[in-house]
């Protein structure tokens, strides 16, 4: 190559040099574009804040100008961020991929976009939530009544203390205990339609595959009203009107006196278990409490141990009816009223009287009846009723 040669390609390159040295490909794959190779390093403390915040405080401090499309509900994910002294490219392209978002730059501009695959897989995934809510396994209800939608298939549907309505479709068993199954034109129920308490209503055009079964009777509808009763519906501490509670703690009042009447001896080996063995009664209510429904939910998901479920109701307002005849008695032997001693029907009468009183009033009230009765119930259940003695040295 001649030296005139040599001297035209060398300023060609001299020329070109600085175009192809001021730009450069971003090390993430989130950027379309050249960044310049001149950006200052960044260095963001936000232990609070956004995608857009983030995305603010590298344009900041690159100088960019920053254009942002993408929707608020992808810019407005939180982000905690801590970067010291890191190249944009790699600061930027951590927030993109936080926010599932993309970016192109352009003459000094940085334009912020959806992430078009990251949508569509969000939206996938919220659709298949979505199907998964309409379609879910088994719903039960405790103290209410219950309603498939015409858009829902579910595998059974069981409601305690209620009724069932099916506009959809049930893949095996629809059961009411204390209440009636009634399908809406349209409706299919692909094993037995089961109402204890109540009738089952099959009108033209929904159908049953299996049994309609149907024990109307006064018995069962007194549990399920007892049922709701007892749980106040749904919400285990809801307010109620003075009225109401005046009449429900003074019901249990006068059943407490009438324990202490009929079983006296019962009723005091049961305070001495509570009195010797208080975290065992207390993890005794709570197993009262918090395993009675899925107790009677594995009950009435076979037809074997539907009949159980009205017995397993009423012993359960059994125990809580003890359990507050058992909290008034050790209250009233604690009062400083006199020394001389008590019967277990004065003991009652005077505790019962300042639990009525505690009773009155709302939220508060209704919670430490609750809670007293509870664990007095987990000492009755865990002493047979008394039966059990406690053995003291």
């Amino acid at each position: 190559m001649s030296a005139a040669r040599v001297i035209v390609v060398l300023a060609v390159v001299l020329v070109l040099l600085p175009g192809l040295v001021g730009a450069a490909p971003t090390d993430g794959g989130r950027v379309t574009g050249r960044l310049p190779d001149n950006v200052p390093t960044v260095s963001i403390d936000q232990p609070h804040g956004t995608i857009l915040d983030a995305l603010s405080l590298i344009a900041k401090q690159t100088g960019w100008s920053l254009v942002v499309t993408a929707p608020e509900s992808a810019t407005a994910r939180p982000i905690a961020l801590r970067i010291s002294k890191r190249p944009a490219a790699e600061a930027l392209d951590m927030v993109l991929e936080a926010g599932s978002l993309r970016a192109s730059f352009a003459d000094g501009v940085l334009r912020v976009s959806s992430d078009t695959a990251a949508t569509s897989a969000d939206a996938s995934r919220e659709r298949r939530r979505e199907r998964r809510g309409r379609h879910g396994s088994d719903r039960a209800v405790f103290g209410q009544s219950l309603t498939i939608g015409a858009d829902e298939t579910v595998d059974k549907a069981v409601a305690i203390g209620g009724s069932v309505t099916v506009a959809g479709h049930v893949r095996y068993d629809a059961v009411a205990i204390g209440g009636s199954v009634t399908l809406l034109p349209g409706a299919h129920v692909g094993g037995d339609a089961v109402a204890v308490g109540g009738t089952v209503s099959v009108p033209e055009g929904a159908t049953v595959d299996g049994d309609s079964v149907s024990a109307p009777g006064r018995i069962p509808t007194t549990v399920g009203s007892m049922t709701r009763w007892a749980t106040g519906g749904l919400h285990l501490f809801p307010m109620f009107r003075f009225g109401a509670r005046l009449l429900r703690v003074g019901l249990l009042f006068a059943i407490a006196l009438l324990i202490a009447i009929a079983f006296p001896d019962a009723l005091t080996r049961v305070g001495t278990y509570l009195v010797h063995r208080p975290g065992l009664s207390a993890l005794g209510g709570l197993a009262i409490l918090l395993g009675f429904v899925p107790f009677c939910v594995l009950l009435a998901v076979t037809l074997i141990g539907l009949p159980l479920i009205p017995l397993a109701v009423l012993l359960l307002v059994a125990l809580l009816q003890f359990g507050f005849a058992v909290s008034a008695a050790w209250l009233g032997e604690r009062m400083p009223i006199s020394r001389k001693p008590r019967t277990p029907v004065e003991s009652v009468a005077w505790g019962g009287s300042i639990l009525v009183i505690i009773g009155l009033v709302p939220w508060i009230g209704t919670v430490a009846i609750i809670l007293a009765t509870a664990i007095a119930a987990g000492a009755t259940l865990l002493s047979h009723f008394g039966r059990t003695a406690v053995v003291t040295i």
